[in-house]
């Protein structure tokens, strides 16, 4: 009895997954398919904000790129943010200053007794800027020479936040590793799923790797203010704030305007990213029903094929087949949008495997907060009055 109620109910989740999934994908492919970018060109005032903690090496990088930008030098500044750095970062950005480059420097002080170092240290930076629109990217990223023009490009008067793509940096497919070929793989099916999204107006996630918004709207939602008690999330969080606020959020698929961001170092460093990230998941059910109920059938699809091979074989290895004809279906409209050849299409059946069971691990692993960010881990028990701040 008890064996017929938990194979009817996998087939009930595993069916809503699937309705959830099939329809999903065919409206992605009609918004690929008819979007067409607003471009705008007015020209705005536009501050570049960047939180950094020991990156001198990568700043020399980014800040090349930022002094090299097509977009007129005196209608965008740099601020950055120093989240108490204990190497040459200062002596960098004197360097850049020297050759040129609009560089304010803000040193951000009192590190351990901030629950959430990095967004303090953004604050600091952000109630210093002077531009219109702040964009921001992270030190370890490389931005193209087009990066703000294109971005700027996307905001018309209606548009309050840009969301952007960013990918690892590759020099050779054939040479990397596969820590690096799962990686730079994941992160480009999961914005051809983020993607499809925001062509059909909805706006689930973003990064702060690349990503830009009005000061006004940042001033309106009360800045971090509702979400200063969560460690991490000053992009993806933020942006939940401002959709709920009523703000107008897009994507830039323009390939201008993507940014490139260093592999991580090791399996043990891209588990703690991806639990960060999927830490976030427990608030979307507060932030963005939709989204959150979105993961949870998806979950049941992904994971129910696997469960239900152990009540029949046959039904589950349909179900799991399934699932790959549907996913290569959508990642065949979608893939060249963001990059990704045939050749490195190859590797999915590899990516397939791992992530089947990293997904799972990771977000176990996100919703107790396992994770280190910016040197810090989250407190077991946030304060009491955090859930309602949400």
């Amino acid at each position: 009895m008890i064996h017929s109620v938990l194979y009817y109910a996998l087939c009930v989740c595993i069916f809503s997954g699937f309705i959830t999934y099939i329809s999903f994908c065919y409206r992605f492919w009609l918004g690929y398919k008819n979007y067409r970018p607003v471009i705008s060109f007015k020209k705005r005032t536009v501050s570049v904000v960047i939180v950094a903690r020991n990156e001198a090496k990568n700043l020399n990088e980014l800040f090349l790129c930022l002094l090299n930008q097509d977009y007129p030098k005196d209608l965008y500044e740099v601020i950055l943010a120093d989240d108490d750095s204990e190497d040459d970062t200062e002596e960098v950005v004197n360097k850049y200053c020297q050759a040129g480059l609009n560089l304010i420097y803000v040193k951000s002080l009192g590190r351990d007794q901030a629950f959430s170092p990095k967004k303090q240290a953004m604050e600091k930076a952000i109630l210093q800027t002077n531009g219109e629109i702040i964009l921001t990217t992270d030190a370890d990223c490389l931005v193209p020479i087009t990066w703000i023009s294109s971005m700027v490009s996307l905001f018309t008067d209606d548009v309050s936040m840009v969301a952007g793509y960013s990918r690892t940096l590759l020099p050779s497919w054939e040479k990397a590793k596969i820590l690096h070929k799962y990686e730079h793989l994941d992160f480009a099916f999961t914005y051809m799923a983020l993607g499809g999204g925001y062509t059909l107006g909805k706006s689930w996630a973003c990064i702060g790797q690349n990503l830009g918004y009005s000061k006004k709207a940042f001033m309106d939602v009360g800045g971090f203010d509702k979400i200063r008690h969560l460690i991490s999330g000053d992009d993806v969080n933020l942006m939940q704030l401002m959709r709920c606020q009523g703000h107008k959020i897009i994507f830039n698929f323009l390939p201008a305007s993507f940014v490139y961001t260093h592999p991580v170092k090791s399996w043990k460093h891209l588990v703690n990213q991806r639990s960060r990230w999927a830490s976030n998941m427990k608030y979307q059910l507060k932030f963005n029903p939709e989204f959150f109920f979105i993961l949870l059938s998806m979950a049941f699809m992904y994971w129910g094929g696997i469960l239900m091979m152990f009540f029949n074989f046959y039904l589950g290895l349909f179900i799991f087949a399934f699932r790959i004809l549907i996913e290569n279906i959508t990642f065949g409209f979608s893939r060249k949008t963001f990059g990704i050849s045939s050749k490195m299409m190859h590797f999915y059946p590899i990516w397939l495997v791992i992530q089947t069971f990293f997904l799972v691990f990771t977000m176990v692993l996100g919703q107790f907060n396992i994770f280190v960010w910016h040197g810090k881990r989250p407190y077991k028990r946030n304060n009491g009055h955090a859930t309602n701040n949400l």
